[in-house]
């Protein structure tokens, strides 16, 4: 996109901010005049992230936090006013993936990917929908993953698979809702980009270049290519755009993948 964003005077919560998707997004965000809180549960990987952007002359503070803890979301709006001021803009960039079957549907492991990949999700939104609401103005993007919608014969992630559906099936639900109070929800929904998660198949050379086969595209996507996505959905210029998810996966969701 050439679209030159402008967040001067917003203020943007980024969940998943000490890695990938949600690192490159606080410090776009951050670059392009933006205040940001980070957060996350590793406090050194934040850290980071967080002198870079003031490093760099950008407005940025951090708190460790567990998105599925509802006390812990408390406290990050209570930080996020104290350190921002507002809250125009949330990013909901937390996840957790590992195979897993339905079989171990009663599992902590399971457990644990549905409360951080779909209820954190859920109530990081509820928070902020009440102070978005407060001043007829929001704009939230949730994460949510092109395996909301395609699977795999081979690996089964059907934990992370229902609770990237269920990212979906919240954005579009809450979209409706709160589309008249001038605030649009909607979801990103990421195939192969290089981050933490995907170390694994981007060090294997054979499984890489297959899924680059079967892609449309031919590639897997640079992290800058999706966090334009998600700025654009951000800014001013997605006004009308609301209960959309959005797969950016170079044509991998329909490609017979």
């Amino acid at each position: 996109m050439n679209i030159r964003f402008d967040f001067t005077g917003r203020n943007v919560i980024v969940t998943g901010a000490g890695t990938g998707i949600g690192r490159e997004t606080s410090i776009l965000m951050a670059r392009a005049g933006a205040g940001v809180l980070l957060v996350g549960r590793r406090e050194e990987k934040l850290k980071k992230v967080c002198e870079m952007i003031t490093a760099e002359g950008g407005k940025a503070d951090y708190i460790a936090a567990d998105i599925s803890d509802k006390d812990d979301v408390k406290k990050i709006y209570d930080q996020a006013m104290n350190s921002l001021g507002s809250v125009d803009i949330l990013v909901n960039a937390a996840g957790v993936s590992s195979p897993l079957p339905v079989t171990e549907a009663a599992t902590d492991l399971w457990k644990s990917q549905i409360d951080i990949n779909l209820n954190g999700t859920a109530y990081m939104c509820g928070k902020a929908i009440e102070y978005m609401q407060e001043t007829g103005f929001g704009r939230i993007i949730n994460i949510a993953s092109v395996n909301a919608f395609v699977t795999s014969r081979t690996l089964e992630r059907h934990a992370y698979n229902a609770s990237k559906a269920g990212v979906c099936g919240l954005t579009r639900g809450l979209s409706s809702t709160y589309a008249g109070k001038g605030i649009t929800i909607n979801a990103v929904c990421p195939g192969l980009f290089e981050t933490e998660m995907t170390e694994e198949i981007f060090a294997n050379k054979f499984i890489l270049a297959t899924f680059n086969k079967q892609v449309p595209v031919g590639r897997a996507g640079q992290l800058k290519e999706v966090v334009d996505t998600i700025m654009f959905l951000a800014s001013d210029n997605s006004s009308y755009i609301t209960g959309q998810c959005l797969a950016v996966d170079g044509g991998m969701s329909v490609s017979g993948f």
